[in-house]
């Protein structure tokens, strides 16, 4: 009977192990099928591959830096500001390559939210001993330093102020005669040194004289510079009312080329500021927020130019263009 019970309890514990066993396992699987699940840019990498383009070419169509291309299907940090614009950029990969970007997005901010969690452990601390006392050392050594600072504060004030022998002051008194003897020479050399500095004092004064002429004439010359200056200026007055002003209500990355793909104007606008658009032809626009831009040309204003995250790539830059897609919309 013993040998029976015996071998129940060993059969009843190893069914317990295999249980544990089964939910750790599975515990582990679901762990890394989420993360798995995370990888958006595994996805994105497979798309482009099947579509046959390069990271190069990817990054020319969409108007960015072929690193974002790359840690973004590495599954490392987009160096993008901020979640509407990795959002935007997100949205407009999936769309280049034929892929649900509704479904990207959301995996994508699901992968933001797993890589910012942190778990926080507490480790174990030795509890203090709560009797704290002072060591009988500690009280002695502070006992012995005031001892030996009385000591030698008496001992220095006990100390005698040595006399002066009569040696030492007929030295001194020999001392002071040869300085006075010395006095008259001194005289000499200091005025004969005054001498030296009035007659370069002169020279000086003749030399100012002379480049203060010279400035007048500098100045004469100066002043029909600057009478030609407000002169051209006054030509090349703005007028307002033919200006293209391209204003920023939200935070928003802007770039502008001219025909030749120089750039004139990249930089990341923030609510309220504006930008005069040059008087040139055939200027592009790039920007990763349209929602949040608006452009405006006397009379004719455009309050946005997309929608909040929307990407827009090599657009021409006038009025008409957005005045346009805004009737379609």
């Amino acid at each position: 009977m013993s040998l029976k019970n015996e071998t129940k309890k060993n059969n009843s514990f190893s069914d317990k192990d295999k249980n544990v066993d089964i939910l750790v396992s599975d515990a582990i699987n679901e762990a890394f099928d989420h993360v798995e699940s995370s990888t958006v840019g595994k996805l994105c990498l497979d798309a482009r591959l099947n579509k046959g383009l390069t990271q190069e070419q990817a990054g020319a169509l969409l108007k960015v830096r072929v690193k974002i291309i790359k840690d973004f299907e590495n599954g490392e940090h987009i160096d993008l500001p901020g979640l509407a614009y990795k959002v935007g950029f997100v949205r407009s990969y999936a769309r280049l390559l034929d892929l649900d970007g509704d479904l990207l997005v959301k995996e994508f901010k699901e992968s933001l939210e797993l890589n910012s969690f942190k778990e926080e452990y507490k480790f174990l601390t030795p509890e203090l001993n709560k009797n704290n006392f002072i060591p009988i050392g500690a009280v002695v050594s502070v006992f012995i330093a005031i001892l030996s600072y009385t000591g030698w504060y008496y001992s220095d004030r006990s100390n005698k102020i040595e006399e002066v022998s009569d040696k030492k002051i007929v030295e001194m008194s020999s001392k002071i005669s040869e300085i006075d003897n010395n006095s008259y020479v001194i005289i000499e050399e200091n005025f004969s040194n005054d001498l030296l500095s009035s007659k370069r004092n002169d020279d000086e004064k003749k030399v100012q004289e002379v480049n203060r002429k010279t400035n007048l004439k500098d100045d004469q010359v100066e002043s029909i510079t600057i009478k030609n200056t407000e002169l051209s200026a006054t030509a090349n007055e703005r007028d307002p009312s033919t200006e293209m002003v391209l204003k920023a209500i939200g935070n928003s990355w802007v770039e502008i080329e001219d025909v030749d793909g120089n750039i004139l104007m990249t930089r990341l606008m923030r609510p309220g500021e504006t930008y005069v658009v040059p008087n040139i032809n055939g200027l592009t626009f790039n920007t990763g927020n349209a929602g949040a831009l608006s452009l405006s040309q006397g009379n004719v204003i455009v309050p946005k130019l997309g929608e909040v995250g929307e990407i827009i790539t090599a657009r021409p830059l006038n009025i008409k263009t957005f005045s346009n897609k805004q009737i379609l919309d």
